[in-house]
């Protein structure tokens, strides 16, 4: 009997998941609770590393630019993942490689062969999210065009304008099924309604600065973009989650990157997860040369938690 069951732990054992997350433990980021951890954590972008059973994880904590890149860089160089996750929606344009570092975590996986997997929850998700919350479709709309907004003044130095973001709103996230798409009379009304500006006329880059920061404004937490941001870490922060406990569970060595903000959501259930991360901050990485090539030929994405 004794080597019936020895038999039977060695054929099953090693299928039984090494790691299982505490979803109850991500939460949304108040000021407040922003304000505690941005005291503990290192400025963003920065490095988190995770080492427990055999397994290391390698998380950059991005803040959605340029200087994220050499984080990424250094991470692939001296850790040399067996898979990479990205925040980033199924399907959604990956941009400018030497941007945006989704971007060139996929230029990376390509070139070193490993398997690329996005970790954001798909548009469709997080509309029936947001429904469900009591968002209307004008709100979820004019979420991510803020947001593509503030990309098209920091990265291609122009100013948004309604008609062209409604365009670019149309060409990627749009369906019929959700809604009404914005006409240009209704997302200005709408933005002058809810944010008290022309949006022809908005710097994008400080006010999305004004929405995100750790101490907003009192006229900030009245707006639809600050409510719906604060009621969606168990959406989309949680899928994240997800997605690094199944690679790990595969995995010996993964590779994630996430804009800082959803690290704070996750870091509690990451913690209890995998303890206490070793952290590197961007001045202690030392100089890299960028890959500027950055090609996605060859690329292998993959889907660990499917619907």
């Amino acid at each position: 009997m004794k080597k019936v069951i020895i038999a039977f732990l060695l054929l099953y054992g090693c299928n039984t998941p090494t790691f299982k997350e505490d979803t109850h433990l991500v939460k949304a980021n108040p000021p407040e609770r922003r304000i505690t951890y941005a005291a503990k954590l290192p400025p963003a972008p920065f490095l988190a590393i995770y080492q427990k059973k055999g397994k290391t994880l390698i998380l950059v904590a991005a803040d959605h630019g340029p200087k994220s890149l050499l984080s990424v860089h250094y991470a692939f160089g001296e850790y040399h993942p067996q898979i990479a996750l990205i925040e980033r929606e199924l399907g959604f344009p990956l941009g400018n490689c030497m941007q945006h570092e989704d971007a060139y975590t996929a230029a990376l996986s390509a070139k070193n062969n490993i398997p690329l997997v996005r970790t954001d929850a798909d548009y469709k998700r997080q509309w029936e999210y947001a429904k469900r919350h009591g968002f209307s479709y004008e709100d979820f709309q004019m979420q991510w065009i803020i947001k593509n907004a503030d990309g098209v003044a920091r990265y291609d130095h122009k100013q948004p304008s309604a008609t062209e973001e409604i365009e670019n709103y149309k060409r990627d996230v749009h369906n019929p099924d959700w809604g009404e798409l914005f006409t240009e009379d209704r997302l200005l009304a709408y933005f002058q309604k809810n944010y008290d500006r022309n949006f022809n006329t908005t710097d994008f880059i400080q006010f999305r600065r004004d929405l995100q920061g750790n101490s907003p404004e009192k006229w900030v937490r009245k707006t639809p973009f600050y409510k719906m941001m604060h009621n969606q870490p168990d959406v989309r922060s949680v899928f994240m989650l997800q997605n690094i406990t199944a690679a790990l569970n595969e995995y010996e060595v993964v590779f994630s990157e996430m804009g800082s903000g959803h690290f704070v959501d996750i870091y509690d259930a990451l913690n209890k997860m995998l303890d206490n991360p070793r952290f590197v901050r961007a001045d202690q990485i030392p100089p890299q040369e960028l890959w500027k090539e950055c090609s996605l030929k060859g690329l292998q994405e993959k889907v660990l938690i499917k619907d």
